[in-house]
């Protein structure tokens, strides 16, 4: 049994731990913010498309709609995480969220990517079975409709879209920003906190599973690696992969498009998960950081969610979520 003079019951253990639980409250909240933002922003552009009188060409017209989104990517996603940073790096005093330099050879970045990217798809298989679990039960999950502008261009505006500028925005801000800050209290709570956002930031129960199982793979990597670029390729392969398979399914039809993406989803996802199995063998003595921090799980986690602006951020994105779901249609 622990003694009363021992260095648990300090008056220095007692002031660090309230210290670490107040900045960790104040990263939630400012987490809670960037998401309350990234919804406001998106509103504010719609509002703003409507007052030019754009919105029949943004609702009708896939090309305009891509490029919308582009900008609408990167101004409600990008803007309120890179601002919260900002602030963010006061209370976790942490210099440099966004690493580049790598920890790892190529080739094992190279094989964390081809991993992440087939984990990718095993997130999408345990989504599809989420959602056949749910029609069961009398749910019906939709998600918002994703413009396909045709033709040579139309691919290459989407590639611009859901490839690179969905990608870089998205990883930057919760591997980078979010991650980033919160690995001083232990790398696992940062790979889950920023897992966690990045599915309720998707507001529908068909693309969140996938983006929760997604996140923890991505932070995954991008830990045991050392360089956000993993994050970002990793994201980018898989939007990709999708891309590519929702043209396939148009150029094929229906029939044939469900069966060549069903093959290719489950030999990509078989792939990733012997691939996850070799690369974790090999980077076995890179070890997860447990943080500098005197806070146990439990305190970290009710500390950082358990917020105002995080618990309405929640509330906000679960009604948005059940916007997308109906029950006995």
């Amino acid at each position: 049994m622990a003694s009363f003079t021992g260095q648990y019951f300090t008056p220095d253990y007692f002031y660090r731990k309230e210290q670490e639980r107040k900045n960790l409250r104040r990263a939630g909240a400012l987490c809670g913010l960037a998401l309350l933002g990234y919804v406001l922003i998106q509103n504010i552009i719609a509002l703003g498309i409507q007052a030019a009188g754009l919105w029949d060409k943004y609702t009708t017209d896939k090309f305009f709609q891509s490029g919308a989104d582009i900008f609408l990517t990167f101004a409600g996603v990008l803007l309120p995480f890179t601002l919260i940073n900002r602030i963010m790096k006061k209370y976790t005093g942490v210099e440099e969220t966004l690493v580049f330099e790598r920890k790892t050879g190529k080739l094992s970045v190279l094989g964390a990517v081809i991993s992440g990217a087939g984990m990718c798809m095993e997130a999408n298989i345990v989504s599809s079975f989420f959602i056949t679990f749910m029609g069961s039960l009398g749910f019906t999950l939709s998600s918002p409709e994703v413009p396909m502008p045709e033709g040579t261009e139309g691919f290459l505006l989407s590639f611009i879209r859901v490839v690179v500028v969905a990608a870089m925005a998205e990883e930057l801000s919760l591997r980078g920003y979010v991650m980033g800050n919160l690995r001083k209290y232990g790398d696992v709570f940062a790979i889950g906190v920023s897992a966690v956002l990045f599915a309720i930031m998707h507001g529908n129960l068909i693309q969140s599973p996938f983006a929760l199982i997604a996140g923890f793979a991505i932070g995954y990597f991008t830990v045991k690696t050392g360089t956000l670029w993993t994050a970002v390729l990793i994201h980018g392969a898989n939007n990709f992969i999708s891309l590519a398979l929702s043209y396939i399914m148009v150029a094929a039809g229906e029939e044939t498009g469900t069966a060549l993406t069903a093959l290719c989803i489950y030999a990509l996802g078989t792939v990733g998960l012997i691939g996850t199995a070799v690369f974790a063998r090999r980077n076995k003595d890179r070890p997860f950081s447990v943080g500098e921090t005197v806070l146990s799980p439990g305190e970290k986690i009710s500390a950082f969610f358990l917020n105002i602006p995080m618990i309405a951020a929640f509330l906000l994105m679960l009604y948005i979520t059940s916007t997308y779901v109906n029950f006995g249609r």
